[in-house]
């Protein structure tokens, strides 16, 4: 055996992914003139790293299997940088990483190597430094302080799929309880859970798994339809300070639809994401009564993007329409009434700013929407006036009892008809009159305004 095949040897029983052939032995030496190879590694990762984008983050423990291929020529000893020539081939490592990490691998070989001796001798070693360096000591360069920050959502996804690729590798070869029904059995007939805490782990067999959720499904127990064996917290939405935040917690299920599709069957999937939208709506229209409202088309229900926002539309049979008359949408400038009236508590919580601190009016916002209640404080302020106004000494204004619209006398008698409804009732004492005979009120003894008709009157004054 030559000193190449024996170095082979040993280099194979430490790398077994290893691939290699020489091309041209020249007659007078024992090492060929030209080496390829290529190997197979995987970037160890000595603790977990953080993959970042936006707001979205992860925990990686596993990445996925890199290639190095290389070519030795060996007449150009002891120059290791066209004595070795090295690619890297990764689907997330990038063009300057690659060239950064070849650079770094070859200056530690001319470093550490002793370049005065054979190339026979030295073989063996500067295979051993490359592959080293590439498996055990390029993850703090690729991933500082245990961070990866992607510059796209693909990169994200990316490093996603190698996560749940490198944790179906992990399953397979593993052991695992059934948190249902307590049997253990290796990875490949277990299902990991999408539990909303990252840092734990829960599984079913694939049996249990389709069972429990049919069987929630079909009992309509959507808020079961999660991992049996988390702690559930119904969600708060009175503690939201965005109505945004509250709808992506509220219309996101704890158990993804796409993980459900894998378990159960695609009818018994549908019929949960319509019930599990159905019962978020339902709860959201009653928490914020300017958020939710069924299509008057499809009795689908609608739910607004902008709580501020009259014009709604319906994301299943895309009829555009106005939230408050539920009519085909008219413009924003054709008014058409309010659907709800805030009440007066409210309405005076929002305003007092000596009372109600920053953190409740952002919750109201989230509630009620930011526009309406500025146009109800508006309104409140306005009729707040106008009462101050009627009760001004000498006013000639008065409310209708019925209607509550501002009536103005400017002449006649106390006998006042609304020009909106058409209620008659008394200028004095706002009680409502008789139609048959509104003067009755005037002639009675009883009555306090008794004799008072043309009181006020212009020409009355004694």
């Amino acid at each position: 055996m030559t000193q190449f095949e024996n170095d082979l040897e040993i280099l194979r029983d430490m790398y077994p992914e290893l691939e290699m052939k020489s091309v041209k032995v020249e007659e007078e030496g024992e090492f060929p003139q030209r080496i390829n190879g290529k190997l197979l590694f995987k970037i160890s990762l000595l603790a977990d790293v953080n993959i970042e984008f936006d707001e979205q983050h992860m925990l990686l423990s596993n990445l996925s299997n890199e290639c190095v291929e290389f070519t030795i020529y060996s007449c150009h000893y002891p120059d290791i940088r066209r004595c070795v020539v090295m690619d890297i081939k990764s689907l997330w490592i990038s063009t300057d990483e690659k060239k950064m990490l070849i650079d770094k691998a070859l200056r530690l070989v001319e470093e550490t190597v002793d370049m005065s001796i054979e190339f026979a001798d030295s073989f063996t070693s500067i295979l051993i430094l490359i592959f080293g360096f590439l498996i055990d000591d390029t993850a703090i360069l690729l991933f500082p302080n245990g961070i990866r920050k992607c510059l796209t959502q693909d990169q994200y996804d990316l490093f996603k799929q190698i996560g749940e690729e490198a944790t179906l590798q992990k399953m397979s070869r593993s052991n695992y309880h059934c948190c249902i029904c307590m049997e253990m059995e290796k990875g490949v007939r277990m299902i990991k859970l999408p539990c909303e805490n990252a840092n734990v782990e829960h599984y079913l067999c694939r049996g249990c798994a389709k069972s429990y959720f049919t069987a929630m499904i079909q009992e309509n127990r959507i808020s079961s339809v999660r991992c049996p064996q988390c702690e559930y917290k119904e969600l708060k939405l009175e503690d939201f300070k965005s109505y945004k935040k509250m709808l992506k917690a509220l219309f996101t299920p704890l158990i993804p639809v796409s993980f459900l599709k894998e378990v159960i069957d695609t009818e018994l999937c549908e019929r949960y994401e319509k019930m599990f939208y159905n019962q978020a709506a339902t709860r959201l229209s009653k928490y914020c009564p300017y958020a939710c409202v069924t299509c008057r088309r499809c009795d689908s229900w609608c739910t607004k993007e902008d709580l501020d926002d009259a014009m709604i539309q319906c994301q299943k049979c895309h009829f555009v329409f106005c939230f408050d008359c539920l009519h085909a949408w008219h413009g924003y400038n054709n008014k058409c009434g309010k659907k709800v009236s805030l009440s007066t508590d409210i309405i005076e919580e929002y305003l007092d700013d000596t009372v109600t601190s920053y953190e409740r009016k952002r919750k109201l916002e989230a509630k009620y929407g930011r526009r309406v209640l500025e146009l109800e404080v508006n309104d409140y302020l306005a009729e707040k006036m106008l009462d101050l106004a009627i009760k001004k000494e000498g006013s000639n204004l008065q409310r209708c009892p019925k209607c509550k619209v501002v009536v103005e006398r400017s002449e006649g008698c106390n006998k006042m008809k609304c020009e909106v409804c058409g209620m008659l009732f008394c200028f004095i004492c706002g009680v409502l009159l008789y139609p048959e005979d509104p003067y009755e009120h005037f002639r009675e003894a009883y009555s306090g305004c008794y004799g008072r008709l043309f009181e006020g009157m212009p020409g009355t004054e004694t």
